[in-house]
């Protein structure tokens, strides 16, 4: 697109447009984000000043976590820089975390954003264990999770995890900022 003075601009404009928009009352991420309804059956595990963490509900996996960014932004390409690098830096740590508090093998992070009421950015974190299900490897992680589940994990279950999950980033998000 040219500008006035004939030079090629390189913003998108829509891009500049949602940048601004801080929530959108069709979302829940965006609900959620400001308390108006909980995804979780945990508290929060965890909340900087652009994310959030937050253990996933009705799921059979210990470990699923949603990292959430606090403002409305339906792709990666929009987030702002601030967002970008705070994000950066909490990826790899919320992921340590698994692996120090269950000793993970790996984990699987997926961002997808296009399911109905969750055009939002946020990233599913799961702790892959050695002992893993050939059944949940891969893609198929996603039979885990979701409102028909038989025996979703409780909150009794949970919470011992994401209180330790909790303690361990609020020891080391600041130690990553440097």
């Amino acid at each position: 697109m040219e500008n006035k003075k004939g030079s090629i601009s390189t913003a998108a404009p829509s891009s500049v447009s949602r940048r601004k928009q801080r929530w959108d009352e069709d979302c829940q991420s965006c609900q959620a984000v400001q308390g108006l309804i909980t995804l979780s059956n945990t508290p929060r595990v965890f909340e900087t000043a652009h994310w959030t963490v937050e253990h996933m509900n009705h799921t059979i996996i210990k470990g699923w976590l949603i990292l959430t960014v606090k403002r409305h932004c339906r792709a990666i390409h929009d987030l702002t820089r601030v967002e970008a690098d705070e994000l950066g830096k909490l990826l790899p740590l919320v992921c340590r975390a698994l692996h120090v508090t269950m000793k993970t093998e790996c984990e699987y992070i997926m961002q997808l954003a296009e399911g109905e009421g969750f055009h939002h950015v946020h990233f599913h974190i799961v702790a892959r264990m050695s002992d893993w299900p050939e059944e949940l490897r891969g893609r198929r992680v996603f039979d885990g999770v979701g409102m028909g589940i038989k025996n979703p994990l409780s909150t009794e279950e949970l919470l011992p995890l994401t209180l330790k999950i909790r303690e361990y980033l609020k020891e080391h998000y600041l130690d990553s900022q440097t």
